[in-house]
């Protein structure tokens, strides 16, 4: 067999495995036992240690590894929209997991959330109304992205809702996601910020100074779903139910989350 012959049949083979969809890897190789032990998970930055521990109670009780990516909804679901590939999708709204619908395989609200405003721990400033945000002691306030990210637009919500919106949106400083918002308060960036209340829950760098009223948002939902790619897994749809189950239950809801049942 001559050398031209053998590397035309190795470039046919390539483009065979290039070709097969979910049934391929993001480096091209077939799926094999091993690749179907792991599952992939795209999730929401807000649920970050939640899913942590919910993935590594899942991994002792059947063997089977979760590779995660933390991220804003809006950048997950639009990855997932131009062809990322994972198993199981966690979003804090029901906007983005609509987005990808026609993706799905299945889907159930999972959590709730709620938005709170926080300063950093060391603050002496002390809101008593969010009309306090308009002091001139906050000259800067963190919020995610409030153009795409889910936090953002209900902080954004809430605050025209209040009537604050256009006097405060000079000040804002905008993070990719909730968990950046976060690290802008925390490290002294700005001076207050508005998260969710899980995520001033795992930070001992900021304390919380108000709650959000909720009736002032649209209902802070995370809708989980399997998707397409991870429907002919076992360990992925394993992992789905398992995110409903007694054991992640309880971890969700030490980390601030309400299930929903």
């Amino acid at each position: 067999m001559t050398v031209q012959l053998v590397t035309r049949l190795a470039c046919l083979f390539l483009l065979l495995v290039a070709s097969t969809g979910c049934e391929s890897s993001s480096y091209g190789v077939p799926h094999m036992d091993k690749y179907r032990l792991v599952v992939t998970v795209f999730a929401a930055a807000s649920t970050t240690n939640a899913m942590e521990e919910v993935s590594e109670s899942f991994t002792r009780a059947t063997g089977f590894r979760i590779q995660a990516n933390y991220a804003a909804s809006s950048t997950l679901a639009q990855q997932i929209a131009l062809g990322a590939e994972p198993d199981v999708f966690l979003s804090a709204n029901v906007a983005w997991a609509d987005h990808i619908q026609t993706l799905t395989a299945k889907r159930r609200n999972l959590l709730g959330n709620r938005l709170v405003v926080v300063v950093p721990s060391n603050s002496e400033f002390d809101l008593q109304s969010p009309d306090d945000l308009l002091r001139q002691e906050v000259e800067h306030l963190a919020l995610a992205d409030t153009d795409s990210v889910p936090a953002g637009r209900y902080a954004r919500q809430a605050l025209i809702e209040l009537d604050l919106w256009n006097r405060l949106e000079a000040r804002v400083v905008p993070g990719k996601d909730v968990r950046h918002a976060l690290l802008y308060v925390e490290t002294g960036v700005a001076e207050a910020g508005i998260v969710y209340a899980t995520d001033a829950a795992v930070s001992n760098k900021v304390k919380v100074v108000l709650d959000v009223p909720v009736g002032l948002t649209e209902p802070v939902v995370y809708p989980a779903m399997l998707l397409e790619c991870g429907a002919d897994k076992s360990a992925a749809r394993r992992f789905y139910d398992f995110l409903g189950s007694p054991e992640a239950t309880r971890i969700f809801e030490k980390y601030g989350f309400t299930v929903i049942r």
